[in-house]
């Protein structure tokens, strides 16, 4: 397995396992380096980017595709959402699902 896809499996089962322990905030960092990591890779493979950008920037050059489908234009927007005051998003955000509408996106569409 080539090492974005490992960083990208490796990073969906940190952020589940982070979840499992209670810990949240770790779990949507986790997620949010997963869908970089495989928004990344995407972008150089497009030619639109290089390797430099981390896994916030990455998601916002990303979410400026023409023709996102909406799904995946709406998980790009919760991802790169900063959280609250008291460190939460909106109680119905899962990022780990989110991650892997974006992820499951890039694979098709390489």
């Amino acid at each position: 397995m080539e090492a974005p896809r490992l960083q990208i499996k490796e990073e969906i089962l940190l952020a589940k396992q982070s979840r499992q322990e209670g810990n949240e905030g770790r779990a949507r960092v986790c997620a949010r380096r997963a869908a970089g990591a495989a928004v990344k890779e995407y972008l150089v493979k497009k030619g639109i980017s290089q390797k430099q950008e981390n896994a916030i920037q990455s998601l916002l050059i990303f979410s400026q595709s023409k023709n996102l489908p909406i799904q995946v234009q709406e998980a790009v927007d919760w991802l790169v959402q900063r959280v609250n005051q008291d460190h939460n998003l909106p109680s119905e955000v899962d990022l780990i699902h989110e991650a892997g509408i974006v992820i499951q996106y890039v694979e098709e569409n390489r």
